[in-house]
């Protein structure tokens, strides 16, 4: 991944939570087998409030990937993700839904577990019973068994806007029924 020539924009904004003074950068990035994107990122000084998003600057068609993560290369592969995308491990019962504060990101399979590791771990900190405590702290041990490579997931990104994408010769890319979603 790299930054295009024209580098980045720094706008000032109010902050949407707070009303103090927020800056909000654009930057275009060209990102391998997959094109030239936008990566916006808003950061509010007074209250610490971040929303960040990826669109990608070419027309595309709503898109499914679908990875097979078995090999720590799977691990490594590039996950882009607008703030439309749904992420799936089916394996695991987990769907991360696109709503009004979804933000996007660009990581790899790796970054996303343990993004969906960090919430789990808070579930367990949360959880108002026992059983709820234990249902999350086994599903933590299958994430971390995942990310040690011990165990293999599904990984799967739908995206009707077609911004979000699974890059990797692995994953398979199917037309997405916007029905369907």
């Amino acid at each position: 991944m790299r930054e295009s020539g024209s580098g980045a924009a720094e706008l000032a904004t109010a902050c949407a939570v707070c009303g103090g003074k927020a800056r909000v950068s654009f930057t275009e990035l060209e990102v391998p087998h997959f094109g030239r994107v936008m990566q916006s990122l808003l950061q509010c000084r007074a209250c610490g409030y971040r929303h960040a998003d990826v669109m990608s600057l070419e027309q595309r068609e709503p898109a499914k990937y679908t990875l097979r993560v078995e090999s720590p290369e799977d691990l490594n592969a590039r996950v882009v993700r607008s703030s439309r995308g749904r992420i799936e491990l089916p394996e695991l019962g987990i769907t991360i839904e696109p709503a009004a504060e979804a933000q996007g990101l660009i990581t790899n399979v790796e970054g996303v577990l343990h993004r969906v590791l960090e919430v789990v771990e808070s579930c367990i900190r949360w959880a108002e019973n026992e059983n709820e405590r234990r249902q999350a702290q086994k599903l933590a041990r299958r994430l971390r068994r995942i990310i040690e490579m011990a165990e293999s997931v599904t990984i799967i990104i739908s995206d009707p806007t077609g911004c979000s994408a699974i890059i990797s010769e692995k994953a398979v890319r199917e037309a997405l029924d916007v029905q369907e979603g």
